[in-house]
């Protein structure tokens, strides 16, 4: 079978494998060579951690928005950025200990990413009116709580149809199952009145997008090991679906479950799944949750086809805090956090994820009344998780190819379109990137091709600098690499203290 040669064209190629770095060989078949060919040497590929943000984006200060949220949804929609997120009434914090708790949907939105408002929608009636930020409620949700929701919007669908929601629930002979609903514009729902998935216990929250690229929906759900309702705890997992129908879901399967490396006592409690904003590459923020701590941590996973997923750490990439560390009773994480759905850029060349501290644990909440929690665990807001926060990345930061010494690598032959290198980089002090364009048309692996003319690492600028977001490749001045177009070509590339989160051509 004949190797293809990748078709790179202008699309932004990002680390978070070795699919375009060249393997090489120490050793030459037959010594037909001296030396070694290609390859690649001190690089490896890295993750990194966020700035985290802790200036709220939301709080929760309103009767309707309760006891907690856990679960967010962001997404810029034609220049307002949206956000949906479960609140719990839970009652009794006003006397209402004899009715049971219930989920319901939030909204928030911003023009700046900066200052969110809550509108009064006129939607959902909570205690006898209707001016609240509700979008979805027992009266709107076919007398449905809504926990674990999601929100997306559909490119491709009917007017009427253009936004959607995904959430756990439960049939009225109490089997679980998965629920959808349709809305116009993001605040006027109708609930789908059979469910999408029947016979499924996902009971966290649910990622689902339309998938352009595959021509389906794609929706990534809770799975579960070894589970059986009130004998065998099971282990958490990750579970992946794909329908043409939105109101058709076959059962999913699961995709990402622990590994031999992994704690035995932990389960992956969610997803967060998000495609990697302009680029050939898919990201989870799964939450970890550790029974041992009863924490929950947040890790990093990637993909290139949204269904087999890597780890590049094994650390948490959003760890929980230690109680007491920032001195602000608001601030302190020691039960972790919770990564939302969906990366909006916030501000300008930066990228940001939600996230929803949890100020105390998993088992702490169970049969014990908001007031006792309130109590026991005092918050400026009242709430179990009293704000919304954010987690941001550099564009692209999320891994980088790095060199922390001298390394280098070549690529795998490919064609692009374009005329321009551009690179996302970042070196220390003293560090620097070169490039080498080759033309590898003709090349063997006992002839190495040499560099074009004019385009070699002699000839090259050096890359150097911190905020090299997008940094246009030049030797001796000239950017123009349009001669090359359409042709199969290298690139080879010198690195000493740098990293290198992503190339294309412009």
């Amino acid at each position: 079978m004949a190797f293809e040669i990748p078709r790179l064209g202008r699309r932004k190629h990002v680390f978070i494998d070795w699919s375009m770095v060249e393997p090489g060989y120490g050793v030459s078949w037959g010594d037909a060579q001296q030396g070694s060919w290609e390859m690649p040497f001190g690089v490896r590929i890295a993750a990194h951690q966020p700035r985290i943000d802790p200036e709220p984006l939301v709080v929760l200060e309103k009767p309707w928005e309760g006891a907690f949220t856990l679960h967010t949804t962001v997404f810029e929609d034609d220049g307002l950025y949206r956000l949906y997120y479960t609140v719990y009434d839970g009652g009794d914090s006003r006397g209402r200990v004899e009715e049971p708790g219930t989920y319901m949907l939030c909204y928030a939105e911003s023009q700046d990413g900066v200052k969110w408002t809550k509108p009064s929608l006129g939607s959902v009636e909570f205690e006898g009116s209707k001016d609240n930020n509700l979008v979805y409620g027992l009266d709107v949700s076919l007398n449905r709580p809504v926990p674990t929701a999601s929100v997306f919007k559909d490119p491709t669908a009917q007017p009427d149809k253009r936004y959607k929601m995904i959430h756990r629930g439960r049939q009225p002979d109490g089997s679980r199952c998965v629920y959808g609903a349709y809305s116009p514009d993001g605040l006027s729902w109708k609930a789908i009145e059979k469910p999408v998935v029947y016979d499924y216990f996902s009971d966290t929250q649910i990622g689902a997008r339309f998938d352009e690229q595959k021509g389906c929906y794609v929706g990534y759900f809770r799975g579960w090991t070894g589970h059986e309702s009130g004998r065998f705890h099971g282990r958490r997992t990750i579970a992946y679906a794909e329908t043409e129908d939105f109101e058709s879901w076959p059962q999913p399967e699961t995709i990402v479950a622990l590994d031999l490396n992994d704690n035995p006592g932990a389960d992956i409690y969610t997803n967060a799944y998000t495609p990697w904003p302009d680029a050939d590459a898919h990201l989870m923020f799964p939450a970890f949750y550790e029974r041992q701590k009863d924490i929950r941590q947040v890790h990093l996973m990637t993909s290139r086809d949204g269904v087999r997923w890597e780890r590049p750490v094994r650390e948490p990439i959003i760890p929980s805090g230690d109680p007491g560390t920032s001195g602000d009773p608001a601030r302190d994480w020691e039960a972790g956090v919770f990564a939302g759905i969906g990366l909006v850029s916030l501000q300008p060349d930066e990228l940001s994820l939600t996230i929803t501290p949890c100020r105390y644990s998993h088992n702490n909440t169970y049969d014990r009344p908001e007031s006792l929690l309130q109590e026991a665990y005092p918050s400026p807001t009242g709430g179990y998780v009293g704000y919304i926060c954010r987690a941001t990345w550099r564009r692209d930061g999320f891994t980088s190819l790095e060199a922390e010494t001298d390394g280098g690598f070549t690529t795998v032959p490919f064609t692009f379109e374009g005329g321009r290198l551009v690179l996302n980089a970042w070196t220390r002090y003293r560090g620097h990137i070169r490039v080498e364009l080759v033309d590898a048309s003709d090349e063997s692996m006992s002839i190495p091709a040499a560099p074009a003319v004019g385009r070699s690492f002699d000839t090259c600028d050096l890359v150097t600098g911190h905020k090299l977001l997008s940094h246009m490749v030049t030797w001796g001045g000239e950017s123009d690499l349009s001669a090359w177009r359409g042709k199969t070509v290298r690139l080879k590339f010198q690195m000493r203290r740098a990293r290198l989160y992503a190339f294309h051509f412009e």
